[in-house]
């Protein structure tokens, strides 16, 4: 089996005296886009399968390392994304802001980010639908969007994504396992939808 690895930006702020390490990704390059509908839909879609595998290596990488993932619009049509465990990196809007802006100035390191690409079915032997439930913490707007989870829900969107590049079911909802104040949250695989 070969493993395929991909070289990913990451930059390191320090908030408080707290470091967090944040992955930035451009949307566009990873043919990975993300829009908010009206408040009530935060929309991901990846392009084929391979962005879809992408979309899960960053979150498996996130859900190891407690890594934020940052995927950067690139133009206003568009929003930008946040990932995290919001237990470990308890970032607020006015933290988000400050990594946007250093963007700019702080050197980045190139990391190897290696490819999930496949999906483990046995996830679903021990499959609990009550465990994931209001495991997503999601705010968006128009420009900024922030999925603020567990760690259970950061394994619950790695399957998903990885089920929605090997499967044709085209796209996943998590409504159910999101906050009731969350706009819902629908992950879709572009070519398969």
């Amino acid at each position: 089996m070969s493993i395929f690895i991909i070289f990913i930006t990451r930059i390191t702020n320090k908030i408080g005296s707290h470091a967090i390490n944040t992955l930035v990704l451009n949307q566009k390059i990873f043919n990975i886009t993300v829009k908010e509908e009206n408040g009530h839909f935060l929309l991901i879609d990846a392009a084929d399968s391979g962005e879809m595998f992408i979309l899960a290596s960053l979150i498996q990488h996130s859900m190891k390392s407690n890594d934020v993932i940052f995927l950067e619009r690139e133009g206003t049509e568009n929003t930008d994304l946040f990932i995290f465990n919001g237990a470990v990196n308890p970032l607020t809007k006015k933290d988000i802001r400050k990594i946007k802006k250093s963007l700019s100035y702080i050197k980045p390191e190139i990391i190897k980010l290696p490819l999930v690409n496949l999906h483990d079915e046995t996830v679903w032997d021990t499959w609990e639908h009550w465990k994931y439930e209001e495991q997503l913490k999601i705010k968006a707007d128009k420009d900024l969007a922030i999925i603020n989870t567990s760690q259970l829900g950061l394994k619950l969107l790695l399957h998903s994504c990885s089920h929605l590049a090997t499967s044709y079911s085209g796209h996943s909802h998590f409504d159910r396992n999101s906050t009731k104040s969350s706009p819902e949250l629908i992950i879709r695989n572009m070519a398969r939808n």
